[in-house]
């Protein structure tokens, strides 16, 4: 599926924990488009894509550790 990079500018939702592993996947991509972008294009990336970047990874971290404890 074809995706775009997330801008700074463009909205980002307020809590990851209400997304879908496949809507976090998405959007972990769409990041990550931009942070590669904005790194080749002017070799530094902007500080609210640097943000959401650790955002996304911290959530799929925390999912991945609550995903091995099983049910509680």
């Amino acid at each position: 599926m074809p995706f775009s990079a997330l801008r700074p500018s463009d909205d980002f939702p307020r809590d990851l924990s209400t997304l879908t592993r496949a809507e976090l996947e998405q959007l972990e991509a769409r990041v990550n488009e931009e942070l590669f972008r904005e790194c080749n294009a002017y070799l530094a990336a902007h500080g609210e894509t640097l943000y959401r970047f650790n955002a996304v990874a911290h959530e799929l971290a925390i999912r991945r550790v609550l995903g091995d404890l099983g049910p509680l």
